[in-house]
């Protein structure tokens, strides 16, 4: 049974040996061609899987270009692809150069792939390469929307092919050897078998299965190529879940950036590198005449409604792509399909690609017609307006002119009408007092000339407040910044404000508080003038009670300065009023005294030196005036010797040569008796002409020119004595008692060498001569300052003098006092510098202590 078994086997054997030595290459072929077809079958499920991917935008269309990713997801090397679009030009390529270019032009390609008779896949077989050829339709299955053409390499795959072939004869060989039911099972069990299997499996993937694992019973060639397969499906299933995940991402960006544009009030649009439109938003659409976006894919400006703009847009654009660099916010006019002209303000950046090469331009614009009409309305109304600013700035320009000639004439009219009426004054109480020390004039008489030289003084007193406030309004008033003793200030205008209070029976009080310095930087000259005005007033309206001076420090810049007093008050309609120059609350009128202006100057005082004047009050209680005016502490200044009066030069030095050059015959007569009283020559001189003449003449050494004379002035005159020989060498100081005083600025620009005002006071003159001559004076024995009262008598006074005297020290008058002083000094001119000197230290107290005592 055995031996027929295996003859049995063996004719099997031979029989099969026979059927496959007859049919070899039949059955041989047909095994190869199975595993053949089954690999070449897994290829192209890969390749139509990949068209299928492209196909259902679950793989961008761009991934043609990527020969990693087309490896792994087909499993054999990639050797290239492109995708063309529906008008036969490629629009992806692994060849960048093929870009925009037909597919024809493209070697190894054949036109027929893409005709309308051609099946949608085709795979064409080449020396060690499979191309497949896919077109991909849209949902609705119209015609292509482009084709896609992938070509792998297969020469490996051929290899193995060839290499099983090779097995499989040497197997065949065998099998026919050994047994013909062994290879029959061989052929049935492990390979046709397993082969089914995999096929199976692999058509369960290409469906989409992409768990679907072959079943692996052996590790032979057949279980490697099985186990590839496995680890292929496993790795596209990785991609694709990947890919899935991604392209769910990129469906989110691409919605939000498409709702952006769409809502986004500009319009978007970007081109290819050839100049056509590849997209845009709604608005662009809507403005180029197009039902939406999609109709415009593909068209250039030349297309469009604003085909007359089309070269300058296409210009642009090129100018974009050519450079690389954006062209932002530029102005430029747009014909609209209905024929109407807009404007826009538009931006245009190059589009770049992978490798960051442009590959088009994108716009964005606005449309700004409204925003340029209403800047051209706006333009003609600020044309108008500014024609309409024009004319009303020439009107108030006139307006100015004529209140600032205006101005000017009024203060020139208060400085003449001044200085004129003060020169009558001087004359008026001049021989007033002369009357008054004739002793044959009856008593009654003398009260009247009494009564002439009180009204006299209060007229001067009128006079100088109008000049201070013709000064302040003429801008003329400036603050000197001077370092000088707070506490000998304070002591002074205490004094004497206490004198007058104690005469109608009222309290003062004086508080300091905080950390007062001794020396100060500031206007001493003003605050002392500002606190006499605001004590003197409060003393004047109160008639019981007290008033207090307050000096507080702030900080360490800052002191602050309150009058109070308890008063009758003022009404809150007249505190609106109070600083108005010449108003005088009914009190003040019932009064009788005053000019309506100490309030005004000391506000204006207060504020030139850097504070403000306020006031707070309640009527029956009395008045609180308040300021705070910086004060910053300072170095005590040093000590400078004080003199008495000039009684003569020094032996030893030559005798100057004096010009005093005046219009006022009293003038010069007072000038030439100061200076020939000390041993100077002087010579006189009633106008610059005459001046300019004598200099020529006499060649003094010092000339006082007083600024303001007629024929010709002392400015004239400087400036003619300067460009004369020897002009350069002569001191000359000029002298100045107009309301205006000239500027120093002006004085000095005109050549003179120093100012001195008028009227002028002795220790002044002898003081700048010494300064610019040099000179070294002799002075009389200096009076003891500790006891004034015992080195000073005013007895030999006719008493209305001293009672005139008493009546200007109580209304701390300086102006007054002064004129009565040089009245007094041609009769009594020791009793005049005592008293002078009094009255410069503002010791009013002892004047009028002196003038009252018996």
């Amino acid at each position: 049974m055995k031996l027929t078994r295996f003859g049995l086997i063996t004719r099997i054997a031979l029989l099969v040996v026979c059927v496959e030595v007859a049919a070899f290459s039949t059955l041989g072929w047909f095994y190869i061609d199975q595993f053949s077809g089954a690999v070449d079958e897994n290829i192209r499920s890969r390749l139509r899987l990949v068209g299928r991917m492209i196909g259902t935008d679950e793989l961008a269309v761009s991934a043609i270009s990527r020969p990693t990713l087309l490896s792994e997801l087909v499993g054999a090397p990639y050797l290239g692809g492109m995708a063309i679009g529906g008008n036969g030009r490629v629009i992806v390529s692994t060849d960048p150069a093929y870009l925009g270019h037909p597919a024809s032009s493209v070697p190894d390609f054949d036109p027929r792939w893409l005709a309308e008779s051609s099946p949608d896949e085709q795979f064409i077989v080449g020396k060690d390469s499979l191309t497949g050829v896919m077109h991909i339709h849209n949902a609705s299955a119209g015609a292509p929307i482009y084709y896609t053409v992938l070509r792998i390499d297969t020469a490996e795959l051929n290899a193995r092919k060839r290499a099983i072939a090779w097995w499989g004869q040497i197997g065949s060989l065998l099998f026919i050897l050994f047994s013909s039911a062994a290879i029959v099972l061989i052929a049935q069990r492990l390979i046709t078998r397993r082969v089914r299997k995999s096929l199976a499996v692999l058509k369960e993937v290409e469906e989409g299965d992409l768990d679907a694992r072959i079943a692996i019973t052996a590790y032979d060639e057949l279980g490697q190529l099985q186990h590839g397969i496995n680890s292929m499906t496993a790795k596209v299933g990785t991609l694709l879940g990947q890919h899935r995940r991604n392209a769910e991402e990129l469906k989110k960006q691409k919605e939000l950036l498409q709702s952006i544009l769409e809502h986004a009030p500009i319009r978007v649009f970007w081109k290819d590198a050839a100049l056509r439109y590849l997209g845009c938003n709604s608005l662009f659409a809507h403005d180029a005449g197009l039902g939406s976006p999609d109709a415009l894919l593909g068209k250039s400006d030349f297309d469009l409604g604003w085909r007359d703009q089309a070269e300058r847009y296409r210009a642009d654009d090129l100018a974009v792509m050519a450079s690389g660099l954006p062209k932002l916010d530029f102005e430029e006019p747009q014909t609209t399909p209905d024929g109407h002209t807009i404007w826009l303000s538009t931006s245009k950046v190059p589009l770049l690609g992978e490798q960051d090469q442009v590959i088009g331009v994108i716009g964005i614009y606005t449309d700004i017609t409204e925003r340029k009409r209403n800047a051209d309305e706006l333009e003609r109304h600020r044309h108008h307006l500014e024609q309409l600013v024009a004319e009303r700035t020439g009107e108030l320009s006139r307006a100015k002119e004529a209140a600032e000639a205006a101005n000017r004439a009024k203060s020139v009219f208060l400085a003449n009408m001044s200085h004129e009426l003060r020169t009558p004054l001087n004359a008026i109480l001049g021989y007033a007092q002369l009357l008054t020390r004739d002793e044959r004039i009856p008593e009654e008489d003398r009260k009247s000339l009494a009564t002439i030289n009180r009204a006299g003084g209060h007229l001067l007193s009128l006079i100088n407040d109008v000049l201070e406030i013709t000064r302040i309004e003429a801008g003329r008033t400036t603050v000197e910044n001077e370092t000088f003793d707070l506490d000998a200030t304070l002591v002074a205008v205490e004094e004497m404000a206490r004198l007058r209070a104690e005469a109608k029976g009222l309290a003062l009080v004086v508080q300091r508080q905080g950390d007062l310095p001794a020396h100060v930087a500031g206007d001493a000259h003003h605050l002392r003038q500002v606190l006499i005005n605001l004590l003197g007033n409060a003393v004047k309206y109160t008639d019981r009670g007290q008033v207090s001076l307050h000096i507080e420090a702030v900080d360490d810049r800052h002191i602050r300065f309150e009058v109070r007093d308890t008063g009758p008050g003022i009404t809150e309609t007249e505190q609106e009023r109070i600083f108005n120059a010449f108003y005088q609350t009914p009190a003040g009128v019932a009064k009788g005294e005053g000019t309506g202006l100490g309030l005004t100057i000391s506000r204006e005082f207060v504020q030139l030196m850097g504070g403000e004047l306020s006031l707070e009050s309640t009527p029956g209680k009395g008045s609180t005036f308040r300021f705070t005016i910086p004060l910053p502490a300072a170095a005590a200044p040093a000590k400078f010797e004080r003199h008495d009066r000039v009684i003569g030069i020094e032996p030893g030095q030559p005798v100057c040569r004096h010009l005093v050059v005046d219009d006022h015959q009293d003038n010069r007569d007072l000038a030439i008796q100061m200076l020939k009283s000390v041993g100077f020559e002087v010579y006189s001189a009633e106008d610059g002409q005459k001046a300019v003449a004598q200099f020529e003449a006499l060649h003094p050494d010092f000339i006082w020119m007083d600024m303001r004379m007629p024929v010709m002035d002392g400015y004239a005159a400087t400036r003619r004595i300067r460009a004369l020989p020897g002009g350069d060498k002569v001191k000359i100081v000029a002298l100045t008692a107009s309301a205006f005083e000239e500027d120093r600025g002006a004085i000095i620009a005109a050549g003179c060498d120093e100012v001195v005002r008028k009227p002028v006071e002795e220790a002044r003159l002898f003081e700048v001569m010494a300064k610019l001559l040099g000179l070294r004076f002799l002075y009389a024995d200096e009076t003891p300052a500790a006891e004034p009262t015992q080195a000073i008598d005013l007895s030999r006074l006719p008493a209305a003098w001293r009672a005139e005297l008493a009546h200007a020290a109580t209304r701390l008058d300086r102006e007054a006092t002064q004129a009565l002083v040089e009245r007094l000094r041609a009769d009594y001119p020791d009793e005049a510098d005592r008293v002078l000197s009094l009255v410069e230290n503002y010791r009013y107290d002892q004047l009028l202590a002196l003038c009252t005592a018996p």
